[in-house]
């Protein structure tokens, strides 16, 4: 059977009834091609190994242990993975730039009678892809951002929206943090690289003719950087405000928060970060409240001395463009349902 060169775009993708990634486990965690598995010819500990012979010692003596590494963790990928497949079976395989790693996958299992592809340029022509993406092509779509000060379920909204089958894309679930301070609970987020493949599989599933609702983030969701051309189209993007009291907001935030309140310390840590901006004073004061379990007391605290002040400053600086406001009073599943509903005619109108 035959290799086959593949130059990489979405449809491509489609094609093959498998993409295997022959990276190491790291390079793969970091990030990958959309629904590739792994299937590493060397693992991060001998990628390491051949890597300093082959630099600091000798090249050749680095082929022959390499070809003996990959050989054997082939022949295991093969035994635990692809004894079950079909003659038909189509795989598409790549490896850092479509080099030794990925022939030397490909032409074993053309050899059993396998037709293969291999990705031109590796997993660095998908980046460039999703670079390019993101940097350029990304400033077709029509965007439409939910605003509001903290506690006002713009996240919650977005749900109930998608089930409405209004197009959405939640870059605090892709980016594993929802966006405050209080955001972290200690879940890893992914790599920059790995957000920005998610942001673009995303955005290859909607319809550039329709609106796309997001959440009016700040340019950072925890370690995570909102790629500069989505940023530049959000930054001018039209704006939908949903506004609560501070004592409904409060009330949301301390069940959307339950984790953080159940662990004191993380708790107690969350709080301290904010010093630098809020000063001893008001620290001291939001540690008592939380240690006297005044959750309620402390929410409202928080976003009225950190949280909105700090909204406020940025729609000002930004000149957002608000063009409806959206009342959900006690923030109840049946008031955001009937927010969701606002929202949709609005955007069936524009």
């Amino acid at each position: 059977m035959s290799i086959t060169r593949i130059n990489i775009c979405p449809k491509a993708l489609t094609d093959f009834d498998e993409i295997i990634d022959v990276r190491s486990p790291a390079e793969y965690q970091e990030d990958h091609v959309p629904s590739s598995i792994n299937l590493p010819v060397l693992n991060d500990k001998e990628r390491a190994l051949i890597g300093t012979i082959y630099k600091q010692k000798n090249k050749f003596e680095a082929k022959k242990l390499g070809a003996a590494l990959i050989s054997k963790n082939i022949s295991t990928s093969i035994k635990e993975t692809l004894l079950a497949k079909t003659k038909d079976w189509k795989p598409l395989i790549y490896c850092w730039r479509g080099g030794q790693r990925s022939y030397a996958l490909a032409t074993i299992l053309s050899q059993i009678g396998w037709d293969v592809g291999i990705i031109e340029g590796g997993y660095k022509s998908f980046r460039k892809v999703v670079t390019k993406f993101l940097d350029e092509e990304i400033s077709a779509f029509k965007l439409i951002l939910l605003a509001g000060n903290t506690g006002t379920a713009k996240t919650e909204m977005l749900r109930v929206l998608r089930a409405k089958e209004i197009q959405t894309i939640d870059l605090e679930q892709l980016a594993n943090h929802k966006g405050s301070v209080f955001g972290s609970q200690g879940q890893k987020q992914p790599s920059q690289r790995r957000f920005e493949t998610h942001l673009f599989s995303a955005f290859m599933k909607k319809n550039k003719n329709k609106f796309v609702v997001m959440e009016a983030e700040s340019n950072k969701i925890g370690n995570i950087s909102i790629p500069k051309g989505l940023w530049n189209i959000m930054k001018k993007a039209p704006q939908i405000e949903l506004v609560a009291s501070l004592e409904h907001r409060s009330l949301f935030l301390i069940n959307q928060y339950s984790e953080i309140i159940k662990n004191q310390t993380l708790l107690e840590r969350q709080i301290k970060s904010l010093q630098r901006i809020s000063g001893s004073k008001k620290i001291t004061e939001w540690l008592a409240l939380a240690n006297d379990r005044k959750f309620s007391l402390l929410g409202m605290s928080l976003m009225e001395n950190h949280y909105d002040p700090r909204y406020k400053k940025s729609r000002l600086r930004n000149r957002r463009k608000i063009i409806s406001s959206i009342e959900l009073g006690d923030i109840s599943n049946q008031k955001i349902e009937k927010g969701a509903e606002k929202i949709k005619y609005i955007i069936s109108s524009m």
